[in-house]
């Protein structure tokens, strides 16, 4: 609890987890789609219509879509919020922050009191310079993104090292159906596991030659993550298991090099993971091609 606020954690993609979990008190249901690092995504609508019958506003953070690949406030939410030092300003080189309101009084209730009051955040103008020059491109580089996404997620499904491809753009991905329904495309984000569990995940990151290993997203670099040595290591391996996050996931995000480059890189670390642990023979990279669209 703090500020006198209490927050129920409860698994959203099923909308019947949400109604079990609201009560008569409850003001906010917050939750990001799809989300991090391993691409679940949350029902907007459906939980929409839970949360509405009571008094609880809807906030939904949109930082791996951005408003040009879906749009949470035409969907009924009542916030949407971004980190924009991602995929808005999009070159990795900015700190700030958005939140977008259906409610213009709330908006100013929020900027008045808990901007001016409570907290003092206020971007700096160089920041602000640099997310308006980044929103002049933002429609082109979300589809070059997503573009080199589904390549980048088709390669990796391919590969004998990995066991399971966490990509809305899949057909075999679980939720496929409602990411076409609530997203214009399908994001620049991959999230996969390698069978080889921990010790392939710190092998594939060793052996990336151009991606950069970083825990950001949305620059113009591809950039991989492995969460149970990096963002998630000081949790047990218990704890990352009871929220999906298993000891091989590694977390892309896909940027705007030369899609053969990042191809090539990918494939090269799968390989030398794959030869390590001996899990049969290497695919050839021509199966990666990107040949025509």
């Amino acid at each position: 609890m703090c500020f006198g606020v209490t927050v129920r954690r409860v698994d959203m993609t099923d909308p019947a987890n949400v109604a079990s979990a609201m009560g008569p008190k409850t003001r906010v249901v917050y939750f990001e789609s799809p989300a991090n690092p391993n691409m679940r995504l949350v029902d907007i609508e459906a939980v929409l219509r839970i949360a509405h019958q009571g008094a609880a506003r809807v906030v939904v953070d949109n930082t791996y879509c951005t408003p040009y690949l879906q749009q949470p406030l035409l969907l009924g939410a009542d916030v949407s919020v971004h980190s924009m030092t991602k995929y808005l300003g999009g070159h990795g080189d900015l700190t700030a922050g958005a939140a977008i309101f259906a409610d213009a009084e709330l908006a100013q209730r929020v900027r008045l009191h808990g901007l001016k009051d409570m907290i003092g955040a206020v971007m700096s103008a160089q920041d602000a310079h640099l997310v308006m020059r980044g929103l002049k491109t933002l429609t082109l580089r979300m589809d070059r993104h997503c573009q080199s996404a589904q390549k980048v997620a088709d390669l990796l499904q391919s590969h004998p090292a990995t066991a399971v491809v966490h990509f809305p753009g899949l057909s075999t991905f679980p939720q496929h159906e409602l990411a076409k329904r609530q997203m214009r495309q399908f994001g620049g984000m991959i999230a996969f596991e390698l069978k080889g569990g921990l010790q392939a995940g710190m092998q594939f990151m060793d052996a990336l030659q151009l991606v950069t290993r970083a825990v950001s997203l949305g620059d113009a670099e591809t950039l991989a993550q492995h969460p149970a040595s990096m963002t998630h290591s000081t949790y047990t391996a218990q704890q990352r298991a009871a929220h999906g996050i298993s000891d091989g996931l590694v977390r892309l995000s896909v940027g705007l090099e030369d899609l053969e480059d990042v191809l090539s890189d990918i494939a090269q670390a799968l390989d030398l993971v794959q030869h390590l642990a001996g899990l049969g023979q290497p695919v050839e990279p021509a199966e990666f091609s990107v040949g025509p669209a």
